[in-house]
């Protein structure tokens, strides 16, 4: 396993203050759900943005882009807190960009995660709020 830098424990603890303190009674619901959709809260980005729903065998997170130029800055905001949540833990996913017909517009970004990954993403989530 990959050494964890000590700037990523930091943004860990801040995390843990900021959005696992309501974690206590999740039981085995979904941590990792719930640590971005409060973190949306917290910065000010509707937490209903980030769409989550399971398909099949994976787990699949989409963010849909409102700017017509460009991505949105919440667009940017939770890709980048799914990517600093994500980087350091070692789990695979994979992100596709949806443009729309005949144009270079951005519609959404979705990150895909197989159900094994996913699980273990909740599971060290869960370690972290505890």
């Amino acid at each position: 396993m990959k050494k964890l830098s000590i700037k990523w424990y930091t943004w860990v603890e801040k995390l843990k203050k900021k959005a696992c303190f309501w974690s206590e009674n999740i039981g085995e619901s979904d941590v990792f759900k719930q640590v971005v959709k409060r973190i949306c809260k917290i910065n000010n980005i509707p937490p209903q943005k980030p769409k989550f729903e399971v398909i099949d065998n994976l787990m699949v997170i989409s963010i849909k882009n409102h700017l017509k130029d460009g991505v949105d800055l919440d667009c940017f905001n939770i890709l980048n807190l799914i990517y600093r949540i994500n980087g350091p833990l070692g789990i695979r996913f994979n992100q596709q960009m949806y443009l729309y017909p005949n144009s270079e517009r951005l519609a959404r970004v979705t990150l895909s995660f197989k159900k094994e990954d996913y699980d273990t993403l909740n599971s060290k989530m869960k370690e972290f709020c505890e």
